[in-house]
């Protein structure tokens, strides 16, 4: 998913915006990501061809094969009592976090789920589950690809 400043306006231009130009510009958004979670093609390669630009993500990140993992984790019983459906946006969200923003930083990665979860309209897990789910994501993704996981971003405020 390629942004663009109007699906996403940075902070300085948030601050200047109506409060109807806001929700539109955070409704756009958050369309945006919600449909290209749900396109055909969930196989996703980051270009890492720059040479100048050093990636700390896993070269292929397959999103199919992420949910299913989870899947028969949650059918194994290992993950709960909860719905598995209520697992799969998050699932999504940490896969989009790394294939849209390959160079965002940790806080920038707490900012991004934070404003994530503040859309969520109802929410089946707490704010501290699925940042916990997350990083679990995160580090199944770069175990599975065998990235360096010292390397695998981490919501710093939800283990603080």
């Amino acid at each position: 998913m390629k942004e663009t400043a109007h699906a996403r306006p940075c902070a300085d231009s948030v601050n200047a915006m109506s409060p109807r130009a806001l929700h539109i510009a955070v409704t756009l958004h958050a369309l945006v990501v919600t449909h290209a979670w749900h396109a055909p093609l969930s196989l996703c390669r980051i270009d890492a061809t720059m040479p100048s630009v050093q990636f700390s993500v896993p070269a292929v990140i397959n999103v199919d094969a992420e949910v299913n993992y989870w899947r028969q984790r949650h059918a194994d019983g290992l993950m709960g009592e909860k719905s598995f459906g209520q697992y799969i946006t998050w699932i999504k969200f940490a896969c989009d976090s790394l294939i849209s923003h390959p160079r965002h930083s940790d806080s920038e990665r707490l900012e991004a789920f934070q404003t994530f979860y503040a859309l969520q309209i109802m929410p089946r897990l707490t704010e501290a589950e699925a940042s916990a789910f997350v990083d679990q994501v995160w580090d199944h993704l770069y175990m599975s690809s065998r990235s360096d996981r010292a390397e695998r971003p981490r919501l710093i405020a939800a283990s603080a």
